[in-house]
């Protein structure tokens, strides 16, 4: 189907790819995953012909393509962002493109419009503008607008990072039945996607391909270091506080980004930040603590759990506690709380957060 032969790309003299290759199969869901600055996106664009390689060549159907070739009408792709045309409504939005490039009548347009709208479950929003749209139906919008030309293969740019947890589910139900009819290629940082709809998962590192392989066998055994510290990294959020004038900021974006990883809402950041600030009004953050946040493989569950230097005070009991009013505040917040000590004497912090407040999005 499509056939990556030695590409490289550079961007201001740096490489963004590195003489990849790849194959695409037919009826095959293929993820690319890696951190960012891998190459995952400039892949992606030169096979939907938005970038040219600098070496190398991209096939299709055992034809060569170019950004001149017919071949691209056949590979359609969803971006992040949705690239809905504001001014217009969802049934103009989809029926611009096979009038103006297929030569479709406006009939025959509409026709296919509502086919696909149907498709995604939005029949009934065709006269409406996308702001009038939530996230996910306007990315189900961009996918049907994909759809009414009729592609032989579909590539997703992050579909689901700015969606929460019900629309994000919404699409990956578009996608997972989508799968049965054409070949996916999608670039995703969220891992829940990638065990729910990858047949194959390629692990990209600075500009190469440094494994690749079955769902599982790559998430569950993987053979190269890099990719096993990269799951790793995706499974948990390590964050280390030396002082009191530690950056916040920082902290609380890492925070974001963890719950965006696995589809979680605003509310559930919020909830599991308040967490961490309380929590942190226990400890004696200048005498060095290591955070890290874990997230259950099998259910909405998370875990919050602190290292520090050895002592005998505990942190946790309603007697040592340094502010009364956060201790309460986190054993309102947690369903589970644990405090021990480790082999060298460390003092361990193991807290289970409220399931209930993670899903109130």
């Amino acid at each position: 189907m499509i056939e990556v032969s030695f590409i490289s790309k550079s961007f201001k003299g740096k490489k963004a790819l590195d003489n990849v290759s790849l194959t695409i199969g037919q009826r095959e869901a293929v993820c690319i995953i890696g951190s960012m600055g891998s190459g995952k996106s400039t892949l992606l664009r030169c096979v939907a012909g938005l970038e040219s390689p600098e070496q190398g060549t991209v096939s299709f159907e055992g034809k060569l393509l170019s950004q001149q070739s017919v071949g691209y009408n056949h590979i359609g792709m969803v971006f992040q962002s949705f690239n809905l045309f504001p001014h217009i409504n969802v049934l103009h939005n989809l029926t611009l493109a096979p009038m103006k490039v297929l030569g479709m009548s406006r009939k025959e347009a509409e026709e296919q419009a509502f086919q696909q709208l149907n498709k995604v479950g939005l029949g009934n929003k065709a006269n409406l503008f996308p702001h009038e749209l939530s996230a996910g139906q306007r990315q189900r919008v961009a996918i049907a607008r994909c759809l009414v030309m009729n592609p032989r293969v579909m590539l997703f740019d992050e579909p689901t990072s700015a969606l929460d947890p019900i629309a994000t589910a919404e699409v990956m139900d578009v996608m997972r039945k989508l799968k049965k009819e054409i070949p996916l290629v999608i670039i995703t940082h969220k891992i829940s996607l990638v065990k729910e709809i990858a047949d194959r998962v390629i692990f990209m590192q600075n500009g190469r391909i440094c494994e690749e392989g079955p769902t599982a066998e790559l998430l569950n055994a993987p053979k190269q270091s890099e990719t096993r510290s990269f799951l790793n990294y995706q499974k948990n959020m390590m964050y280390q506080i030396d002082s009191l004038q530690f950056d916040r900021p920082e902290l609380n974006a890492r925070i974001e980004c963890y719950c965006n990883r696995f589809g979680l809402g605003s509310q559930a950041f919020h909830f599991v930040q308040l967490v961490v600030e309380e929590l942190l009004n226990l400890l004696p953050l200048e005498e060095g603590i290591q955070l890290m946040l874990s997230k259950s493989d099998n259910e909405v569950r998370m875990m919050l759990d602190v290292v520090l230097p050895p002592t005998d005070v505990m942190y946790l009991d309603s007697g040592q506690a340094k502010d009364a009013l956060s201790l309460s505040i986190v054993q309102g917040l947690c369903d589970r709380m644990q405090e021990t000590t480790d082999e060298q004497g460390n003092k361990l912090i193991h807290l289970e957060l409220n399931k209930e407040r993670l899903l109130m999005d």
